[in-house]
């Protein structure tokens, strides 16, 4: 009686490793090339310049492009202006190179800081 549920689970295993396909090792491979490349940029893994690095990488694999520069200024006009008054994040300034000039308020915008207040 125990060879039966054994060969239910054989047939089930066996089933699933039919399902396996070395695209998972490809992804593995290729986001560890774009690490390389990364840091061989000079970015530090762990830093938001790092993970920007590797997003516009994937991107550019993926066939996307990156938004315009009128594009991410207007979204991070967007989000600096919604953080006005929240002390959790600092007033945006030129020192942050992921920050932006908007040439319209004359004020430093960017994804993770509030535009500084009128």
């Amino acid at each position: 009686m125990r060879a039966l549920p054994f060969m239910a689970f054989l047939m089930l295993v066996g089933s699933l490793m039919g399902c396996t396909t070395d695209n998972g090792n490809a992804g593995q491979t290729q986001t560890a090339a774009n690490k390389a490349q990364c840091a061989g940029f000079g970015f530090e893994e762990g830093t938001d310049a790092f993970a920007n690095c590797m997003m516009k990488l994937s991107l550019q694999q993926q066939g996307q492009q990156p938004p315009d520069h009128d594009t991410l200024v207007r979204r991070y006009k967007s989000l600096s202006m919604t953080r006005r008054g929240d002390d959790r994040y600092p007033v945006c300034s030129a020192s942050d190179m992921d920050n932006e000039l908007d040439t319209s308020a004359n004020k430093w915008v960017g994804p993770n800081c509030q535009m500084a207040p009128d």
